[in-house]
């Protein structure tokens, strides 16, 4: 082969990386499992009014809530949620609903109503499928008080660090 003649050979190359790379970008963008839309979203956009509302009722409420996992253990963990007033004491007698979204899979989400295990702790057995970060929303209601919440917080494989 002549000397000159491999410069043709380098733009063909250069041309199939170039479309094997697009061709795989497109497959990888098209794919539901790497792209996580929120649920109702539209909804919830035409409600961010009230959105804020409900944040401006968390602060004033003055409730916190503490979550925690147990060591995932053949994909079952045990989420608990404790929730406390404003000075400290324990929410008592609340409906505790929450719902659970892995960072890797945010399409799923887990939700659950925790029962009362303790004073101001809510507690449930989740199917939870692998350990990881976890965003927790929860939503507690008693009587005319309504809290929500919003927590990040690691779920461990075996024993909890």
């Amino acid at each position: 082969m002549k000397p000159g003649a491999m410069w043709p050979v380098a733009i063909i190359g250069v041309l199939a990386v170039t479309v094997g790379a697009n061709i795989w970008l497109f497959t990888k963008a098209g794919d539901p499992r790497d792209t996580a839309i929120e649920p109702d979203y539209y909804r919830k956009a035409v409600a961010w009014d009230s959105t804020m509302a409900q944040a401006r009722a968390d602060v004033a409420l003055g409730w916190r809530a503490e979550i925690a996992f147990s060591a995932l253990a053949q994909g079952t963990t045990t989420l608990a949620v404790t929730l406390k007033d404003s000075t400290g004491a324990p929410v008592e007698s609340a409906a505790v609903h929450v719902e659970a979204i892995n960072n890797v899979d945010a399409l799923q989400h887990w939700p659950a109503d925790l029962r009362e295990a303790a004073p101001g702790r809510y507690e449930a057995a989740m199917p939870l499928p692998r350990p990881g970060l976890w965003e927790v929303r929860i939503t507690a209601k008693r009587g005319a008080d309504l809290f929500t919440d919003s927590e990040r917080t690691d779920l461990f494989r075996g024993r909890t660090p």
